[in-house]
This record gives C-alpha cells, sequence and structure tokens, in this order.
C-alpha cells in the first residue's frame, strides 16, 4: 500500500462547469468521491440541508432503512450487497432519466474505479446531465478513523483495493481540467475540509468556488466537515 506521505501535493483544478461549446450546460450532477471513509456521507447530508430540491443518492439511507426492519444484532455485513445494489440501481434510473428541473443531482460514488467512474460522467451528459466530480482526499488514517467512527468497517481486502486504485489515480485527477468532450465538465480534488463548502457553491451554481486551503469557512464549519463519518 502506498504511503501517503509519499503522494503528490494536492491542488485544486481551476474552472467551472461547462456545458458543450454554444449550448448552455444542464443541470448539475456533482459526485462525491473519495475512499471508505472520507466522509462523503456527512458532505452530502450538509449540502442538502444548504440546497433544498437538490436530488441526493446516498447508500446510507438505503442501510438506515434496511436496519430500521431488521433486528439490531444482524450485523451490517450481511446485507451490504442489498444496500449498494439499491444504490447503483437509483443512481443509473436517476442518471438515465435525465433532469426533469433545475435541481442538482448529488451522487455518492468511491470514483476509485476508472472505467466506472468515466462511464458515469459520460452517460450523464450523453442524458443532459452537466456533470462535475469532487474528489475528497483524506489520508489513509483518517479514513480508517472515519470507519471506526461510523461504526462500520469494510472488509481489509476490499480496502486495500480501493485505497490503491485511489494512489494510482490520484496524480491523474490532479492533473485533469475536465472539458465539454470528456466525462467529466471540471474535476476538483481537495482535502474534506474544502470539500464541503466546493461541493455547495457548486449545487448553487456559485462562481465563487473555494480553492483549497483557502481559510474561509465559518468558526465551526470546517470542524464540522471534517469530522468522518459514512463514507
Amino acid at each position: 500500500m502506498t504511503s501517503p506521505a509519499l503522494l503528490p501535493g494536492l491542488r485544486p483544478v481551476p474552472g467551472s462547469p461547462s456545458g458543450t461549446p454554444g449550448r448552455a450546460p444542464g443541470p448539475l450532477m456533482i459526485v462525491v468521491g473519495g475512499v471508505p471513509g472520507a466522509g462523503k456521507s456527512t458532505l452530502l447530508a450538509r449540502v442538502a440541508d444548504d440546497v433544498p430540491g437538490g436530488v441526493v443518492l446516498d447508500p446510507d439511507r438505503h442501510r438506515r432503512r434496511i436496519a430500521g426492519r431488521l433486528p439490531s444484532w444482524v450485523p451490517y455485513d450481511t446485507y451490504r450487497w442489498a444496500v449498494h445494489t439499491l444504490h447503483a440501481v437509483a443512481t443509473l434510473a436517476n442518471v438515465v432519466r435525465g433532469p426533469r428541473t433545475d435541481a442538482p443531482l448529488l451522487v455518492h460514488d468511491t470514483a476509485t474505479r476508472e472505467r466506472r467512474r468515466e462511464s458515469l460522467g459520460l452517460l450523464a451528459r450523453v442524458r443532459g446531465w452537466d456533470p462535475v466530480l469532487v474528489a475528497v482526499d483524506v489520508s489513509l488514517e483518517d479514513a480508517l478513523d472515519g470507519q471506526l467512527d461510523r461504526g462500520r468497517v469494510v472488509q481489509p481486502d476490499e480496502f486495500v483495493r480501493h485505497w490503491e486504485r485511489w494512489t494510482a489515480q490520484r496524480s491523474a485527477l490532479a492533473a485533469s481540467d475536465g472539458g465539454p468532450r470528456g466525462p467529466w465538465s471540471s474535476v476538483y480534488l481537495m482535502p474534506r475540509c474544502d470539500a464541503y463548502r466546493q461541493v455547495r457553491d457548486l449545487a448553487r451554481r456559485r462562481t465563487d468556488v473555494v480553492a483549497a486551503g483557502t481559510p474561509r469557512t465559518h468558526p465551526g464549519e470546517a470542524r464540522d466537515a471534517d469530522r468522518p463519518s459514512a463514507a
């Protein structure tokens, strides 16, 4: 497993969502990516509160629904497959259906599987979305702590695969600038403490997108965004 200390430095990719030249971009589909434990569910829940009307697709909602119908002693591992299957079906259905309003679509995905990630972006573009990827970068230690804090730890071999794919693709994501002809209009790679405001501002179609490392959070906001929870 690659040590996080050996990875290249982060930088946000400049630019804003843009559509095909000569045509106004469609409603945003924002994919929030990151390894398990990166805090994607926490981020999406906060953005959902701040951007009313947005559609949030997060597997944690399916997990809570299924857990509420089962005895408390049933371990999550026994129905993890059902949670992720339901999430995948819901994501595909919403993307293929295309936008019905101007409201953004926010999607939880690890985004560590390159082919699946790029296929999702291309499909979204074909169906009329303006696809944007926000990749949440955390250290190995923070990702593991995030899983422990949420009480659901990914199997070690599965997490190693996620982490190795992430570290192998991280440099390419940092160098990507997106564009109207690729899978993503824009790609943003940044630490967890900056990702909340980035996603929120994108969802609101703001132009004052926060650059990684810029201290523009209000007191207490960075602490909330940096609190690890469901991946």
